[in-house]
């Protein structure tokens, strides 16, 4: 057994030790935009991301666009609007009913007359038959029960062409960090805490190697790319993200992988124009303001123009409703992802049983002897600690060995 790749997956929730696509590098010049305005820059963007839309689309295929509160999937349906009626495609959510996430999706299908589709995961019901499926088709790589109801995805969906954002924001600069490392160590350091998934405590087996072994780290000149977004496109990208969100079985688009648009994002300067994805944002709202008026999860609902001050108090009046609810009543958090695990692993049925059963099975198999799963269940039952993190990892690793993952 390769302890250090299952130590990988203990903590970051995907399998290090994989091979996704080489990422091309090659074109990313940054002095070719470097004497360009903003205004120049926003036309050429935008007639790229028409051209890349426009390779894409298949008349007479039928489009649907999983949408969410963020930024990369509404520029797409904005572009495909220019393409095609509003009748000729679909959006889905899937989340929890009240979040920003699912109800944005909501909203901009209603004001634009798409016919949409909400998978509310709260009345979804678990299996490990479901499970199962989505571990085989996403390469039995990554942590599981972050997913659509995939066989209702499946039924309704398989033989549409999906538009998937995979590749948008990190593209844009989401992943620049706020102060980029100056040296390989410290930019494995920062993006191995950055990109932690297990936080609630420590599973990994200490007398292994050092999973960051296994980080892919063939870095080209940072001068093109930082190291840490060059650790993210390589690592994170391929081997969490991307399996995850690209599962087998279905036709995809992939407009952000295009390799106009990959070179032109990636070139644009990095402080003026990528961090904190403002060249991205500006773009989007000259080029399709009707749409990028409306709420975004990144400005905790509010419209990208919202400025800073009530964006701040959007935060605090959410902070403070969240420390009230320790007071009794009950907080649904607007800016949960999904479902809320720590309160569903308690309380749904259906997936506490399926948790439950599935630690129990990778306990009697005695290859994580050293993790205390009766006590990491016992201790979140009772509401201690929110293990949440690490009992969705340990379940998502015995599903992916029910299915024959060797490690």
């Amino acid at each position: 057994m390769n302890l250090t790749n299952l130590n990988s997956f203990l903590k970051l929730g995907y399998f290090l030790d994989f091979h996704g696509d080489d990422c091309d590098f090659r074109f990313i010049d940054k002095d070719k935009y470097k004497d360009e305005s903003e205004s120049n820059l926003i036309d050429l963007g935008h007639k790229l991301w028409k051209s890349a839309i426009e390779e894409s689309f298949e008349t007479n295929k039928k489009n649907v666009v999983p949408i969410s509160g963020g930024l990369d999937s509404r520029i797409i349906l904005a572009e495909l609007l220019e393409f095609t009626e509003a009748s000729n495609i679909e959006t889905y959510t899937f989340g929890t009913p009240g979040t920003i996430d699912f109800e944005i999706g909501n909203l901009i299908a209603k004001k634009t007359g798409i016919k949409h589709h909400s998978f509310p995961l709260t009345s979804h019901k678990f299996s490990l038959e479901e499970e199962l499926y989505f571990s085989k088709n996403s390469k039995m790589q990554t942590v599981l029960f972050h997913h659509p109801p995939i066989f209702d995805v499946k039924e309704k969906f398989s033989d549409y062409n999906i538009w998937s954002g995979f590749g948008g924001d990190n593209r844009a600069g989401s992943h620049l960090g706020e102060n980029e490392k100056s040296n390989i160590k410290q930019s494995i350091d920062s993006f191995v805490k950055k990109n932690t998934f297990v936080k609630s405590t420590d599973l990994l087996y200490k007398d292994t190697n050092n999973f960051c072994d296994l980080l892919d780290t063939d870095f080209i000149d940072e001068k093109k790319v930082t190291l840490i977004e060059q650790l993210d496109f390589k690592n994170r990208q391929e081997k969490y993200i991307k399996p995850h969100v690209l599962i087998e079985g279905f036709n995809y688009k992939l407009p952000f992988c295009n390799e106009k648009i990959n070179n032109f994002f990636l070139s644009l300067d990095n402080e003026r124009h990528r961090r904190n994805i403002t060249f991205y944002k500006k773009m989007v709202l000259e080029c399709y303001p009707k749409l990028f008026k409306i709420g975004t999860s990144s400005n905790f609902g509010l419209p990208l123009e919202a400025s800073k001050t009530q964006i701040l108090f959007k935060r605090i009046n959410q902070r403070l409703k969240r420390e009230l609810n320790k007071f009794g009543g009950f907080y649904e958090n607007p800016n949960t992802n999904y479902i809320d695990f720590n309160q569903a692993i308690r309380h749904k049925k259906d997936l506490k049983d399926l948790i439950y059963s599935s630690i129990m099975d990778l306990k009697s198999r005695n290859i994580v002897d050293w993790i205390e799963i009766d006590k990491l269940w016992d201790v979140h039952q009772n509401t201690k600690i929110d293990h949440s993190d690490a009992l969705l990892v340990l379940a998502s690793l015995e599903i992916h060995l029910k299915n024959g993952k060797k490690i």
